[in-house]
Order: structure tokens, then sequence, then C-alpha cells
């Protein structure tokens, strides 16, 4: 488990998949490609994208926390009865 909030990766890779396909049809358009295959690679980007935040945040929830380290023994004196007079 991790300090984030469920789904917190995955809906930023929801936005970034969207953000990604605009992108694609509109470079794609520019570059003169025809709208139904600028829009096709565009679904196919945003379906590659969304998988990736969807794992992302997978790999995050499954991942056990590191367990800490045992803590250091404290070092004690010696007794001030086993000293020598």
């Amino acid at each position: 488990m991790t300090a984030l909030r469920p789904y917190t990766v995955a809906r930023y890779g929801i936005y970034a998949a969207a953000g990604v396909a605009l992108i694609s049809v509109w470079l794609g358009v520019r570059a003169g490609t025809a709208f139904d295959f600028a829009l096709l690679r565009s679904v196919f980007y945003f379906v590659i994208v969304a998988a990736l935040g969807f794992g992302a945040e997978a790999v995050l929830l499954f991942t056990p926390l590191p367990v800490p380290p045992p803590p250091a023994p404290e070092e004690t004196e010696p007794s001030e009865s086993l000293e020598f007079e």
C-alpha cells in the first residue's frame, strides 16, 4: 500500500491518455491524413496509455511496503559494581 489515494495514478493516466489521443488526432489531421485514420490511431494510443496507467496503479496497490529495519540495540555501560577498587 502507498500513501496515495486509490486510483490516483489511474485517474491521471486516463487524463494523459485523453491528452495524447487529442494531440494524435490534431497532429494527424495537420499532417494531411484522413480524419477517420487519425481518430483510429488516437483510440489506439488512448487504450495503450490508459492500460499503462492502470498497470502502474496495480503495481503500486499490490506492492507491499518495505519492512522497517529492527531498532538497533542500545549499548549499555558497564555497571559500577563490576569496577575494581
